[in-house]
């Protein structure tokens, strides 16, 4: 026979993510998410106008149109500043999580037990805002953790290839 135990937990004992706090995404991020908006919305309008102007019958449809895509776009910057201020990360002794989402949220969460590499990634468009985003490949659910300033996001791979690399020699 083994010694092998496994006693119940208590769930009142265990801590919770919320007992630490998350630490916010860049500022920065939400400029380049309402960057592409609103980009889209003002080339929907030049298209729009260009179209009424070259219609024989000086039609306002095209207007329309575009002023509802417009009003559209302008619902989405406001959705999606709100999410970017939810967005956050979270550093514990054992795992890194990620929390995202206004209506539907979530939180991931990767045990360092788990990683099996990290990366840091920059378009062209983060490099010019000084930001990256951590990629966080593991055994399991990947964890992608954007709008991280320059600087954040090589401390956070380094302690997270920290982490799982002391956790390998502990094994």
């Amino acid at each position: 026979m083994s010694d092998f135990v496994n006693e119940p937990l208590d769930l009142a004992d265990v801590p919770t993510l919320r007992d630490d706090p998350f630490v916010g995404v860049h500022p920065n991020h939400l400029r380049i998410s309402l960057l592409g908006s609103g980009l889209f919305a003002v080339l929907t309008v030049v298209v729009g106008v260009v179209v009424a102007v070259l219609l024989p019958e000086k039609s306002w449809v095209p207007l329309l149109v575009a002023a509802g895509i417009v009003a559209l776009t302008l619902l989405d910057m406001w959705l999606t500043t709100i999410e970017v201020r939810h967005l956050a990360y979270q550093v514990r002794d054992h795992d890194v999580s990620y929390r995202s989402g206004v209506l539907v949220k979530k939180v991931a969460t990767v045990p360092f037990v788990r990683v099996q590499h990290a990366r840091i990634r920059q378009g062209p468009i983060q490099r010019r805002f000084g930001l990256a985003t951590v990629e966080v490949n593991s055994a399991g659910p990947d964890l992608m953790i954007k709008g991280l300033g320059v600087d954040d996001a090589d401390r956070l791979k380094g302690l997270v290839v920290e982490r799982a690399g002391d956790l390998d020699e502990d094994l």
